[in-house]
């Protein structure tokens, strides 16, 4: 019997694979871009490999789940609705329709000016409810109607991600719930689709939600299977008067059922879901055609549904005005649905079997080839305001061709996931050992159904936004048989062992490079949005963008040397230190940008910096402690100057190495980085006193001279000390550019204080004038951007050391953190505590410890300190006081 049922499952899937495999040959043909498959095929993997990282941390987002979805929902409902202000246009044709005869409903009680538009297309009343429903809610708190429709769409556009969410988890564990809402985040028209709340995305919840619901009634048994069931029933009839697409998944839903012989919950599935809808479909008409529109003049206007498959027979089975003058041309609707009948037989004989198949590819194509999903058909309507975004989501943008070939590779990757789930699954014959998993096999027979739907009718790309849901559970789906099987695979033992050795640093290395790319990405769009550029945006511009406050100074060092880089007859820039620019210069022989030298200096060193960083919190407390310490480390809210023209990268690796080297007593190292590190930055200075203290500490120094061991003394402090000693040669090196340039080794202090208004003072009166700017102006630009995070990381360092002090934290970072802050807050003018405290290494460790100790700290602190990022970095874009 079981292995009848299996039969049954594999048969039915072998029968869906026929339509979506020629769906997706015909996308793969039409687009007739093979490289271009790899390129998406490469971008699968990404979510392979997320989730098969992921998978192996199961027990910390069963715990996290519910504040990791609240973090993302409210993080993308506040960009949505921020960029629906943006966006917002002046509806026109069909959206016109629903939202303006809502609009006048709400006002006069019927839509008396838009009857002739719904005796024509009466499929559109249920999305003009629905708007009519958002409109009365929403006129009790504003005025502003678009808004509020807006909203309402952007309601069930989180509920969506919410159910895909869900829906994921319960089939395949809360990292694949996760996943699936990476992957809805990564569907970038889903992202400014809020202003287009017409049936498309009025009906996109209904779904995936009636599929989660069948998932519930999987797990139900005896009365509950009838509340679940009758709650199908209600949503489905509510989707299907929106758009009469959702009731292919409903169907979907029944033929599980009975494919596994699941006659009880089919029944009850079919017997609510039919009576609800029957009895719901027919008091709504009734509602309709008593007290607004006319029926007898609706019997003859009525657009029959036939039109919509002559009208998809032909050129590319588009949007045909002339089959709309032909429909229309009829009085006698019975003669009308003959002749659309006849038409439809000669163009059906007209084309031929092979004619009808080169037509259902092209139509295919048009619907899943487009990864915009037709949005702008909506965003390019009147757009009421220029935006930056326009040169992007709209079809004459200058930049549309690059979003287009975006949104392209990333809907073609998840239907290749999509078709690898269903291959697995159809040939293991089940899809999972949980209890809801059956349910599963309805997601293909639903694409499967739209397939065959959309071969038949007339077609947009927008017809298939309601079931991208579905397209990214089944991606979801795909992800996860494809990481099952790596996890049962056993590999080469010999690879096995030198991943052993060094896969930990390898995967460091290029997660910390895929990181800052990440965050470079992030940048294209920051610019985008904040900028304008009128002729697209080009590799320089994106370099240009990094070259701002301190990075124009280091290029004009590394262009011109210090003794051409001159500001008003002045040597000014001999306050910055040389190393960094010295690479610069070196690295621009072979490459030929100065400023791409600087990023890519800044690259490398940052995710050399994460290796050793990793290394001595690792020594001491542990891996999981070195891991949260990186994460700590690199969403800090200054962080993104890790990826700037700027010395921060440099000094972080250099500090780091310095620190792992000191701790195994590697001398000759620390003295080689330390002189590295007193060329890079003034804190390098900081580094000695390190040395100091762990000399002391490590070799019991004070020990040794109280038993008045001199031999040991002199061999295990006092020669490590002079070999140390040798890092300050760097130190004075920078002294000697200051004499060779201006005759004075001291000259930097002069223009440190005269020209940059930077000295040193007495800490109680750099924390005065920070607490005085900082409660005085917090709510200015200068405030949040500058005083206000000085005043907050000074109670950082000062827990910290606290903190430090109390764990019993090594003393060679302790006296670095304490020297480190009192240079930092005994300045005359700080404005850079922020970006300085990148170095402070200790805090990080600290609070990676800290939350390993306390871990329902993480995902809070984790949280708040990457949103204090995208914010900083966001103000670093505008050129507010942030450097």
């Amino acid at each position: 019997m079981k292995n009848l049922k299996i039969n049954m499952v594999r048969f039915c899937l072998s029968l869906c694979m026929i339509p979506i495999l020629f769906m997706l040959g015909s996308v793969f043909v039409w687009s007739m871009e093979s490289l271009w498959w790899i390129a998406c095929a490469g971008v699968g993997g990404v979510f392979v490999y997320l989730l098969y990282v992921g998978s192996k941390k199961e027990n910390f987002f069963d715990r996290n789940y519910q504040y990791i979805v609240i973090s993302f929902l409210m993080v993308i409902g506040a960009f949505q609705l921020s960029k629906a202000q943006e966006l917002r246009f002046i509806p026109s044709f069909d959206l016109d329709a629903i939202y303006g005869g809502a609009l006048e409903w709400l006002r006069t009680g019927t839509f008396a000016g838009y009857y002739d538009y719904f005796d024509w297309f009466p499929n559109n009343l249920g999305g003009l409810s629905l708007l009519y429903f958002f409109l009365r809610v929403g006129s009790l708190f504003s005025s502003d109607y678009f808004w509020i429709a807006a909203c309402g769409n952007e309601i069930l556009l989180l509920l969506t991600y919410l159910f895909i969410s869900l829906s994921a988890r319960k089939l395949w564990g809360s990292c694949c719930g996760v996943i699936g809402l990476i992957m809805a985040g990564c569907m970038v028209p889903l992202l400014f689709m809020t202003d287009a709340f017409y049936t498309d995305s009025l009906s996109i919840l209904f779904p995936v939600f009636i599929f989660y619901l069948s998932l519930k009634i999987e797990e139900s048994k005896g009365s509950r299977i009838w509340g679940w069931c009758a709650l199908s029933g209600w949503i489905v009839i509510f989707g299907t008067l929106v758009k009469s697409t959702v009731l292919i998944i409903a169907v979907a839903i029944l033929m599980s059922f009975l494919i596994r012989k699941k006659w009880l919950k089919a029944g009850a599935y079919f017997a609510c879901v039919g009576v609800i809808c029957t009895v719901v479909t027919f008091l709504f008409h009734q509602y309709i055609y008593t007290y607004h529109l006319d029926p007898a003049l609706a019997q003859v206007k009525n657009t029959p549904y036939s039109h919509w498959i002559m009208m998809g027979l032909n050129g590319e089975g588009g949007y045909n005005p002339e089959d709309y003058e032909f429909t229309r041309s009829f009085h006698d609707p019975e003669k009308r649905n003959q002749a659309i009948k006849k038409e439809i037989q000669g163009r059906v004989s007209k084309k031929g079997i092979k004619g009808m198949a080169e037509l259902y590819a092209v139509k295919l194509y048009r619907c899943f080839g487009d990864g915009t999903l037709g949005l702008s058909d909506f965003l390019d309507d009147s757009p009421e305001k220029e935006s930056v975004l326009h040169e992007f989501l709209l079809y004459g943008g200058k930049q549309y061709g690059l979003y287009h070939g975006f949104c392209c590779c990333i809907l073609y990757a998840f239907l290749l996931l999509g078709i690898i789930y269903v291959w697995i699954v159809c040939i293991k014959g089940g899809t999972g050992t949980k209890e809801c998993a059956g349910s599963a096999i309805a997601l293909p027979i639903a694409l499967c159904g739209l397939i065959l739907f959309l071969m038949n009718w007339e077609v947009s790309p927008r017809y298939i936004t309601n079931y991208v849901p579905v397209l990214l559970l089944l991606a979801a789906g795909g992800s996860k048989e494809l990481v099952c099987m790596a996890q049962e695979r056993k590999w080469n033992k010999k690879g096995m062992a030198v991943m052993d050795k060094y896969g930990k640093e390898i995967k460091i290395f290029t997660t910390a490079i895929l990181f800052r790319v990440l965050v470079y990405l992030f940048s294209v769009c920051m610019m985008a949005i904040l900028g304008d550029f009128s002729e697209g945006i080009a590799f320089s511009d994106f370099l240009e963008a990094w070259k701002r406050w301190d990075s124009a100074h280091y290029i004009n060092i590394a262009e011109n040397g210090y003794g051409g880089a001159i500001e008003n007859g002045e040597h000014i820039f001999l306050v910055f230190y040389p190393l960094y620019p010295w690479l610069m210069r070196t690295l621009n022989l072979a490459v030929g940008d100065i400023r791409l030298c600087g990023i890519l200096i800044s690259i490398i060193s940052y995710a050399v910096g994460c290796v050793f960083f990793r290394r001595i919190v690792k020594t001491e407390y542990g891996e999981k402690a070195a891991g949260n310490a990186l994460i700590l480390l690199s969403i800090f809210p200054f962080a993104f100057f890790f990826g700037s023209i700027a010395t921060e990268s440099l000094f972080f690796a250099i500090t780091a190495a310095f620190f792992y080297c000191l701790r195994k007593h590697e001398w000759g190292m620390v003295a080689l980085l330390g002189f590295f590190a007193c060329l890079t930055k003034v804190q390098g200075l900081l580094l000695a006193f390190s040395v100091l203290v762990e000399l002391l500490y490590a070799e019991k120094g004070f020990s040794l001279l109280r038993d008045k061991r001199w031999k040991d003394f002199f061999g295990k402090v006092i020669w490590p000390g002079c070999i140390c000693a040798l890092m300050l040669g760097g130190f004075w090196i920078y002294l000697l550019i200051n004499y060779l340039v201006e005759g004075d080794f001291l000259k930097f202090m002069y223009y440190q204080k005269n020209h940059w208004g930077n000295a040193l003072c007495p800490i109680w009166k750099t924390i005065g004038y920070i607490k005085d700017n900082a409660l005085g102006g917090w709510y200015t630009s200068t405030g949040m951007s500058l005083w206000v995070p000085e005043l907050f990381l000074f109670a950082v360092y000062l827990i910290a050391i606290v903190y430090g002090v109390c764990k019993k934290l090594r003393p060679m970072y302790l006296v670095y953190l304490i020297t480190f802050f009192m240079l930092t807050y005994s300045s005359t003018w700080l404005i850079s505590a922020g970006r300085y405290t990148l170095s402070a290494l200790p805090i990080f460790m600290l609070a990676g410890e800290g939350v390993e100790k306390k871990e329902k700290w993480k995902i809070p602190v984790v949280t708040a300190s990457a949103m204090a990022m995208m914010l900083y970095m966001t103000g670093y874009y505008s050129w507010k006081q942030i450097m």
